[in-house]
């Protein structure tokens, strides 16, 4: 397994880019998935989701609460019945203050809920001037909804994979960098490799137009011929200046990418030369993907929030019924420290119920509804299967054409310039025309540039296929990063 420890120092990827003045495609890379943006953004979403994941299990733990109502003070005029029927409105002024601690318990397999604690209230009549105190000094008692929705035994079901998604996410989020990488990457690499091509041929044009003159003297060349050379030499030197600017922007776009901020003359970009995965099983491919993309492990939980849905629809909208028992002792007194003396047992039932009676067909309907949704769901998830083999199909396919397709681009590219060679020497020795040298000329850039856009090719299918898989062919390991 593939291992990264995102601690390296900015300081130290700066100064070693800068101190080497060349970048391969390895390095930026590692640069890439140390310091960019993109990185950053990655490895929060992992930690919030981490974070999300230990904030549930807390609700899975005993719960201390000190709860209650520190003052509730009223002065008003109450109506009091008399014998006769009348009613006398009486002045009164009074505070009532009441608190309690209780330790709880969440029960996920029942979503009851087992709690325990203590409670003192006090009642003061400030009128008269008195007051009297109710204390419980202990209790212990049992909550439990019947035939409702059991939310907590389903958060437990979802949460472990959420997280194993966001886990797997950010593998995926750190390949899909490397592949971006290398995307920009080639793009400043060709028009490196471009600008190159530009200098050489204005160098070649202006050379050849020096030997057009010579000849010219000689009477070996016309006049067309020779304006014929001077404008393949404004040409050249407009094309090096437009690929110069070229080679510019995409560098630019590199290293903003990368997070660094050079000068773009400082920077050299090499061309990779080592291409070794060029078999790939399909089948081991995508077993792989199975094994370790996050789609997978989001089927698990589209389906199970889908039978979620269901449940809770036939629970929401049918008989439901809550029991709670407490038992405990209790007591009450003038003086506090009496309120908690000779208490005596107390017990609490109490039994809330709901049942629908009629209501218009609106359970059917929204059983029916989530059901249809978690059929839709099923029907999306196998498509979506279909279409993600598909690409894990595609993707190795591609490695395997590409590495084939460098090796014949490659020998094309050396005949090439092999045949450019063989036309300038011919030229100079008068044996064909200008227009057979351009020739020669485009037929040299063009293989140049094919042999450079297949390398991007297969290095971006690499990238592609390790994205989908998770999967590093060439050691034959699970692709995993470590963020601390």
């Amino acid at each position: 397994m593939k291992y990264l420890i995102l601690i390296i120092s900015l300081v130290w990827a700066s100064t070693y880019v800068k101190a080497q003045k060349t970048l391969t495609l390895t390095q930026c890379i590692d640069l890439a998935q140390y310091q960019s943006n993109h990185m950053r953004i990655a490895k929060q979403s992992l930690i919030i989701e981490r974070r999300e994941y230990e904030a549930f299990k807390t609700e899975l733990k005993p719960q201390l609460v000190l709860s209650g109502s520190p003052m509730a003070y009223g002065k008003n005029y109450n109506p009091i019945t008399q014998p006769d029927g009348s009613i006398i409105y009486q002045p009164i002024e009074q505070n009532n203050t009441s608190m309690e601690l209780n330790l709880e318990q969440r029960i996920s397999a029942t979503g009851g809920t087992i709690f325990m604690g203590s409670q003192m209230s006090r009642f003061d009549n400030i009128q008269n001037s008195s007051h009297q105190y109710q204390a419980q000094p202990f209790y212990v008692g049992y909550s439990q909804p019947i035939f409702q929705f059991n939310q907590l035994k389903w958060q437990k079901k979802l949460a472990p994979l959420q997280l194993q998604e966001a886990e797997k996410g950010f593998v995926e989020d750190m390949e899909f960098i490397a592949l971006r990488t290398t995307e920009f990457y080639f793009n400043a690499l060709t028009a490196q490799w471009n600008m190159d091509i530009a200098a050489q041929n204005v160098k070649d044009n202006k050379r050849i137009k020096e030997l057009t003159k010579a000849k010219k003297d000689l009477g070996k060349a016309s006049d067309s011929e020779m304006l014929q050379v001077e404008l393949n030499v404004i040409s050249a030197e407009q094309a090096m200046t437009s690929a110069h600017l070229d080679y510019n922007i995409a560098l630019r776009a590199l290293l903003n990418y990368l997070q660094l901020d050079y000068a773009t003359e400082t920077i050299s970009l090499i061309v990779p030369s080592e291409y070794q995965l060029n078999d790939v099983n399909q089948d081991v491919a995508w077993d792989k993907a199975q094994l370790n993309r996050k789609d997978f492990i989001s089927y698990q939980r589209r389906l199970l929030e889908g039978e979620s849905l269901i449940v809770k629809a036939k629970r929401d909208n049918r008989f439901q019924a809550n029991v709670e028992m407490a038992f405990g002792t209790s007591n009450q007194a003038t003086d506090f420290g009496e309120s908690y003396k000779n208490s005596v047992e107390s017990h609490q039932v109490n039994v809330t119920l709901r049942m629908p009676i009629l209501d218009w067909g609106r359970a059917k309907s929204r059983i029916n509804a989530a059901t249809s949704n978690y059929e839709l769901v099923q029907a999306q998830i196998d498509q979506e299967k279909l279409d993600f083999q598909r690409e894990v199909i595609n993707a190795s396919e591609q490695v395997e054409t590409m590495a084939k397709q460098v090796k014949y681009i490659q020998k094309a590219d050396e005949v090439a310039q092999q045949k450019y060679n063989i036309a300038l020497q011919r030229y100079e020795l008068g044996d064909i025309s200008i227009r057979e040298l351009v020739w020669s000329t485009d037929e040299k850039d063009q293989a140049k540039n094919a042999y450079l856009n297949t390398l991007k090719g297969y290095w971006m299918s690499y990238y592609q296929l390790r994205t989908v898989t998770l999967y590093d062919f060439e050691k034959n390991e699970n692709i995993w990063y470590v963020v601390q």
